[in-house]
C-alpha cells in the first residue's frame, strides 16, 4: 500500500498547536477555527481510511512534515474508532 501526502505540515502544525493551547487553557472562550482545522484532518484520514490506507501508511506518505502516529492518535482519535464511525454510515 503506497500513501500519498494528503496532509499539510501548516495543518500539521496548527493542530498540535491547538492540542497545546487546549491544555493550557481551562476557562478561555471557545474558537471556532481550531475546532475547523482538527475537523478537516479528521476528514482527510477518514478519507484515506476508506481507500485502503492505515495510520501507519499514512504516517509514512508525511514524514516529511514530522507526522506521527501519536499525533493522529493525540489529534483526532485512534485509528479502531475511525474505522468504526466509517462502518456505522456505511449501514446508514
Amino acid at each position: 500500500m503506497k500513501s500519498t501526502s494528503f496532509i499539510t505540515e501548516s495543518l500539521l502544525q496548527r493542530c498540535r498547536r491547538e492540542q497545546a493551547n487546549q491544555l493550557k487553557r481551562s476557562r478561555q472562550s471557545f474558537d471556532p477555527t481550531s475546532l475547523d482545522d482538527r475537523k478537516e484532518l479528521s476528514l482527510l484520514v477518514e478519507e484515506a481510511i476508506r481507500e485502503g490506507e492505515n495510520y501507519t501508511s499514512i504516517v509514512h506518505g508525511h514524514r516529511d512534515i514530522g507526522l506521527t502516529e501519536r499525533d493522529l492518535q493525540d489529534l483526532i482519535g485512534p485509528e479502531n474508532s475511525i474505522r468504526e464511525r466509517i462502518d456505522r454510515f456505511q449501514q446508514i
